[in-house]
């Protein structure tokens, strides 16, 4: 007897619920129009996918969010570091395929949890703020954020 099984990584499982999560509540409640897992071309010629995607009505503006499921509490510092560059780099590389069709872009990162050490939260947000992308943790409200301020 031939029993499929899933073979995916519990992590990598996790990740896949997260994004359907997230997406989910951006066609539910965000203005424009919603699309998810939008293919571009990147500058380099290679293909990509954006995580959300949300054209306003005027056609000008677009913002764009990727979900990223990084345990930050897992990884050294190097490993913090140089996580941080490779999305950083991703979302540029999207960031880019919006410029150059004369788009406005407004880029984001959402991660689920934020590190428990808040010197490495600090890190991770300075990072990606010192590119022009702000940071969301899906499990920081609002009011805890503008305190954070």
């Amino acid at each position: 007897m031939n029993i499929k099984t899933n073979k995916e990584p519990k992590r990598l499982r996790r990740g896949k619920a997260l994004h359907k999560e997230i997406q989910a509540d951006w066609i539910n409640t965000a203005e424009g129009q919603v699309l998810t897992e939008k293919a571009v071309t990147k500058p380099t010629g290679r293909k990509g996918r954006i995580d959300i995607f949300v054209n306003d009505a005027g056609d000008k503006l677009v913002a764009l969010a990727e979900v990223k499921a990084s345990d930050w509490d897992k990884m050294t510092d190097s490993a913090v570091r140089r996580n941080v560059r490779r999305q950083i780099k991703q979302i540029w590389d999207y960031i880019d395929s919006q410029l150059v069709k004369q788009k406005d872009v407004s880029p984001g990162v959402i991660f689920p949890e934020r590190p428990k050490d808040k010197t490495r939260m600090t890190l991770i947000e300075d990072m990606f703020e010192e590119e022009g992308i702000p940071v969301v943790w899906q499990d920081e409200t609002i009011e805890e954020r503008k305190a954070r301020s």
